[in-house]
C-alpha cells in the first residue's frame, strides 16, 4: 500500500500530464479535474501510513543514472540551443559530477532509503497534493481567458498543463527523496517546469525571465551535484540521512547554497521577480507555495546536524536579511505581483533564519510559516490574477473601487491579506514564535523585527488602498468561472478555518514534529523552556476581542445610510455635485481632478536604490560561510 500511495503522489500527476498534453477541450479539462483529485486524495491518505522508509529495488540504480545523465543533456541542448553558453557549461560541470560520483570508489555501501516518509515531508506533501490540487482546477477557467488574449507566440494549452499538472509529481518527489540521485532528478525536473511555465506566453520578456531563471536555478543545481561528490571524498554518505550522520558541513553548506537559489534567497531574488510574467496559475503553484518552498524545506530538513556550528549561525543571518531586504522592497512597489513575489522572498528568508536559530522553538515557527504561507499567499496570487483579468492592470493603484466592481474576490482578497499580519492568524503567531526563537541572537532579532514592522506597513498600505470605495447602495457579484470562484472560496475557507485553529494545530501537531526533530540533540535545553511558553498562550480573550470587533465593524456598516454621505472635501470647490466626483476648481476656476495615491517611497524603498546594497551583502556572507568552513 506505502509503494502504491508513493507510486501516485510521484507517477500519477506525470501520467495525467501526458494525457492532457494529446487531449483538448471537455476531456482534458476532465483529465485536469481527475488529477487534482487523485493527487489530493493520496496525497490525504499519505499521514495515516506513518512514518516509514522506502527503498527501491537495486534494478533501479541503472536507469535513475541514465534518468538524470538525460535530464542533464536536456539542460545542455537548451543552452546550444539558445545559445546559452552559462547554462550549457554549468549543465557540463554537472554531466562530470554526476559520472565522477558514480564511478568514485566506495568503501562499502550506504544502506540508505530511496524516501524518506516523516512528519516534515509528510507537510509538505500536503501543501504541494492539496493546494496544488485546488490551483489545477483554477487554471482550468483562468486559461481559457487567458488564451482569448495570448500573444501568437504562446505556448499550446496541452503543453502548458502538462508542465503544470507534472510539476506536483516531480514536487513530491523532490521533498521525499533522500538519495542524492534520485534528488537531483527531481530537483531539476522543477527547474525544467519552471524555465518552460514562465516561458510560456513566448514575449521577449517571457524569454528572458526564463532564461534569468534557468541561470540562477541551474547554479543551485550545480551546487547540489557537487555535495554528493565532496561527502563521497571526505568518506561520507550518498544521502541526505547518511551527510547529517557524518556532520559534513562543507556538503551541508553547499546544500544550502542550492537551496539559495530555489528559494530565491539574496542574491538570488531576481529569478522569482522576473517569473511573475507568467501567467497567475503558474505563479501561485510554482513561485509561491509550493517549488520555492523546495529549498527552505530541505535547509530545514539537515538544519538539526548543524547545531552550534558556523554554517548555522551564518544561514540565520543570511535568511534574517532576506526578510528584511525584501520586505523593504515590497514597500516601493506598485505592482501587486512584485508586492506577492518580494513577500514570498521575505517569509521563506524567515524559514531559513529560523532553520538557523535552529531550536525546537524555530523549527516549529519555521514549519508553521512554511503552512500559512503556503495557503495566504496561493489565495493572493488567485486574487490578483481574477482581478487583472477584470481590469485588465495588476498595478495597485488602478485598484482603486475595485470593492464595488469585484466585491467578493476583492473581500477574499481582505481576508487573504488580513491573514498576513494579524492575530488570530497563523502567520503572526509564527512570527512571534521566531522572534521568541530569536532573543539569544541579537543581530538576527534586530533584522527579523525590522522586516516584520516593514511587512506591515506594504499589507496596511494595500489594503487601505482597494477599500478605498465610494458609498454603493448595493453590490453586485461579479461574474467569474465557477472553477476559479469554487478555487477562491475553497481557499479563504481553509485560511479562516486553519487561522482560528493555530494555536490547537501548533500544540496538537507542530510541536510534535519539532520535538522528534531535536529529541536526540542535548544542547537545547533552555529552548524547550522557551517553547513552553507558546503552550501556555491563551486564545480565549483573543477570539473575544476579535468577535466585539468584528460585530463592531458590520454595526457600523449597516448604519450607514446614503443621507450620511457627503461629497469629499478636496482643495477647492468641488465642480460637481455627485458624490463620486473628485474634480474641483482650482485657479482662474480651471477644472482638476485630485488624485490619490499611496506612499511608495521610490527614493528610499526603489529597486535600484536598496539591490545595490543588499545583494553585495549577502554575497559577502555567503563567501565568509564557506570561508569560515576552511579554516
Amino acid at each position: 500500500m506505502q509503494g502504491l500511495i508513493l507510486a501516485f503522489l510521484i507517477l500519477g500527476p506525470i501520467a495525467f500530464g501526458l494525457a492532457a498534453y494529446f487531449t483538448r477541450g471537455l476531456l482534458r479539462n476532465s483529465l485536469i479535474v481527475a488529477a487534482a483529485v487523485v493527487t489530493a486524495v493520496f496525497g490525504l491518505l499519505l499521514p495515516f501510513q506513518g512514518i516509514f522508509n522506502y527503498s527501491l529495488p537495486v534494478f533501479f540504480a541503472g536507469p535513475a543514472f541514465l534518468l538524470e545523465l538525460a535530464l542533464i543533456s536536456l539542460f545542455i541542448y537548451i543552452g546550444v540551443n539558445r545559445r546559452n553558453w552559462l547554462v550549457a557549461s554549468l549543465a557540463g560541470v554537472q554531466l562530470v559530477l554526476a559520472l565522477v560520483e558514480k564511478f568514485y570508489p566506495r568503501h562499502g555501501e550506504e544502506q540508505a532509503a530511496t524516501f524518506v516518509i516523516d512528519p516534515l515531508s509528510i507537510i509538505l506533501v500536503l501543501i504541494i497534493s492539496v493546494i496544488g490540487s485546488l490551483i489545477l482546477i483554477y487554471a482550468i477557467g483562468y486559461m481559457a481567458k487567458h488564451a482569448e488574449h495570448s500573444p501568437k507566440t504562446a505556448a499550446p494549452l496541452g503543453q502548458f498543463f502538462f508542465f503544470l499538472i507534472a510539476f506536483l509529481g516531480f514536487m513530491n518527489g523532490l521533498v521525499l527523496a533522500n538519495d542524492f540521485r534520485w534528488l537531483a532528478i527531481f530537483w531539476e525536473a522543477t527547474t525544467l517546469c519552471s524555465f518552460m511555465l514562465i516561458g510560456t506566453d513566448g514575449t521577449e520578456e517571457a524569454k528572458q525571465s526564463a532564461t534569468r531563471a534557468i541561470n540562477i536555478n541551474i547554479f543551485g543545481g550545480t551546487a547540489l551535484a557537487l555535495a554528493p561528490v565532496i561527502a563521497l571524498y571526505q568518506g561520507g554518505g550518498e544521502s541526505l540521512t547518511g551527510i547529517m550522520g557524518s556532520g559534513l558541513l562543507i556538503p551541508m553548506a553547499l546544500i544550502c547554497l542550492a537551496s539559495f537559489t530555489k528559494s530565491a534567497q539574496l542574491p538570488f531574488q531576481s529569478w522569482l521577480l522576473g517569473a511573475m510574467v507568467a501567467p497567475t496559475p503558474v505563479s501561485a503553484l510554482l513561485h509561491s507555495s509550493t517549488m520555492v518552498k523546495a529549498g527552505s524545506y530541505i535547509i530545514l530538513r539537515i538544519a538539526p546536524a548543524m547545531i552550534g556550528t558556523p554554517l548555522a549561525n551564518i544561514i540565520a543571518i543570511i535568511g534574517a536579511l532576506t526578510f528584511v531586504g525584501a520586505s523593504a522592497l515590497a514597500i516601493g512597489q506598485s505592482n501587486g505581483k512584485k508586492v506577492l513575489a518580494y513577500s514570498t522572498i521575505a517569509n521563506l528568508g524567515l524559514i531559513v533564519a529560523c532553520a538557523g536559530i535552529n531550536t525546537p522553538l524555530a523549527f516549529a515557527a519555521a514549519i508553521m510559516i512554511l503552512c500559512y504561507h503556503a495557503i495566504s499567499k496561493a489565495l493572493l496570487f488567485l486574487c490578483v490574477g481574477t482581478i487583472e483579468q477584470t481590469i485588465g492592470s495588476r498595478d495597485i493603484e488602478d485598484m482603486s473601487g475595485i470593492m464595488f466592481k469585484m466585491p467578493v474576490t476583492t473581500t477574499i482578497a481582505i481576508i487573504g491579506m488580513i491573514s498576513m499580519l494579524a492575530l488570530p492568524f497563523g502567520l503572526l503567531i509564527s512570527k512571534w514564535m521566531a522572534i521568541e526563537a530569536a532573543v539569544r541572537y541579537p543581530l538576527v532579532l534586530f533584522l527579523i523585527i525590522i522586516g516584520s514592522a516593514l511587512t506591515i506597513f506594504f499589507w496596511a498600505k494595500w489594503i487601505g488602498r482597494i477599500v478605498t470605495a465610494s458609498y454603493h447602495e448595493e453590490y453586485k457579484i461579479e461574474k467569474i468561472p465557477f472553477s476559479m470562484m469554487g478555487t477562491m472560496l475553497t481557499l479563504v475557507t481553509g485560511v479562516i478555518v486553519l487561522g482560528l485553529s493555530a494555536v490547537p494545530l501548533y500544540q496538537l501537531f507542530v510541536r510534535p514534529v519539532a520535538m522528534a526533530a531535536y529529541q536526540h540533540v542535548t544542547t537545547v535545553a533552555a529552548a524547550w523552556r522557551v517553547m513552553q511558553s507558546v503552550d501556555k498562550f491563551m486564545e480565549a480573550p483573543l477570539f473575544i476581542s476579535l468577535f466585539v470587533v468584528l460585530v463592531a465593524i458590520l454595526l457600523a456598516m449597516r448604519s450607514i445610510k446614503e443621507s450620511h454621505i457627503r461629497q469629499p472635501f478636496l482643495c477647492g470647490e468641488n465642480a460637481e455635485k455627485e458624490v463620486t466626483s473628485f474634480e474641483f476648481r482650482s485657479l482662474a476656476d480651471k477644472r482638476e481632478t485630485a488624485y490619490l495615491s499611496s506612499y511608495y517611497m521610490s527614493p528610499v524603498f526603489g529597486e535600484d536604490k536598496l539591490t545595490g546594497w543588499f545583494n553585495p551583502v549577502a554575497i559577502a556572507l555567503i563567501l565568509i560561510m564557506f570561508g569560515a568552513l576552511m579554516i
